[in-house]
């Protein structure tokens, strides 16, 4: 195990001193050996449960950190922010939470040699700020991993894209840039708004949550699939198994990417993106349909002889 993730339930009014805390961790875990990455999450946009993930190179760069001096205060610290309910829970393997719904502007960053406690430091005042805003929805942060990837790597959620920008336009960002110094760090940003963002247009300023995509891409891509098992394995079966795929994939990628894709966010859009006041509904409706289209093609290729 090289990951584990730390479940936080806070208290009531305590999300001010856990946004600083999120960035005392952070710079913690960037100084101890092997760090990867971190990654803080709600369980749901302006929930009070967190996920921090914390990622190594290896269990003994891992077992370092969780069982040293640096996480034990960082853990000290936030024993009085959760919830009496909820004390803090034995750490576990940790899940992927990159399909959290949400937009995420993705920032990397050159430090020179030998200023990375200058840039920790910058990156600590930023990680605070942030986490106070309206809409946040967790960062990752990942370490340089040279000769591949030379920069910082950081991930910024939130819930959407006018909450992130607000942060993103904030004079309080402002103020932080104007006291980075250029000559520790540069870096360059851009957005990621959703996983198959070329599929869904984003309307009225946001794409469909992301478990939607995943769902109306399964809807799509499952009968393309079973329809190839059926009709085109016979076809390709004298050849190599490289070329037998590539050709069953390329014809599922262009049917999905340039018909079925269309019609479906055409058919389904009324569900992909609600009217806020008949939201609730709309959402039951568009599960029970979904539900009920994913029984209809199992069902239909059940019986396909």
């Amino acid at each position: 195990m090289t990951a584990i993730v730390t479940r936080v339930h806070l208290r009531s009014g305590a999300e001010g001193d856990f946004a600083r805390w999120q960035a005392a961790l952070t710079r913690a875990a960037g100084e101890a050996p092997g760090f990867v990455s971190l990654e803080v999450a709600p369980v749901a946009p302006e929930a009070s449960d967190w996920h921090v993930v914390q990622r190594f190179r290896d269990a003994a760069a891992l077992a370092a950190w969780r069982d040293g001096p640096a996480r034990a205060a960082c853990l000290t610290a936030l024993a009085p922010l959760l919830h009496p309910d909820h004390p803090a829970a034995p750490d576990e393997a940790a899940p992927d939470f990159h399909d959290l719904a949400c937009v995420t502007e993705v920032i990397a960053t050159r430090v020179e040699p030998g200023r990375e406690p200058a840039f920790r430091a910058w990156a600590e005042a930023a990680q605070a700020a942030q986490a106070q805003f309206p809409g946040y929805a967790g960062t990752l942060v990942q370490a340089p991993l040279p000769p591949q990837i030379p920069y910082w790597t950081t991930l910024v959620r939130f819930a959407t894209p006018a909450q992130l920008d607000a942060w993103l336009g904030s004079p309080e960002r402002q103020a932080l840039l104007r006291q980075a110094d250029p000559a520790v760090a540069t870096w360059t940003s851009r957005r990621l708004a959703a996983p198959f963002a070329g599929w869904f247009p984003e309307e009225g300023g946001a794409a469909p949550p992301a478990w939607k995509q995943t769902a109306l891409v399964l809807l799509v891509l499952f009968p393309v699939v079973m329809l190839e098992i059926r009709f085109l394995s016979p076809l390709t079966a004298g050849l190599p198994t490289a070329v037998a795929t590539f050709i069953g994939n390329a014809i599922s990628v262009s049917l999905v990417s340039w018909l079925l894709m269309g019609l479906a966010t055409a058919a389904l859009g009324w569900w992909l993106t609600p009217a806020p006041n008949r939201r609730r509904r709309i959402e039951f409706l568009g599960a029970c349909v979904m539900l009920g289209l994913y029984a209809a093609e199992i069902a239909l290729f059940t019986v396909l002889p």
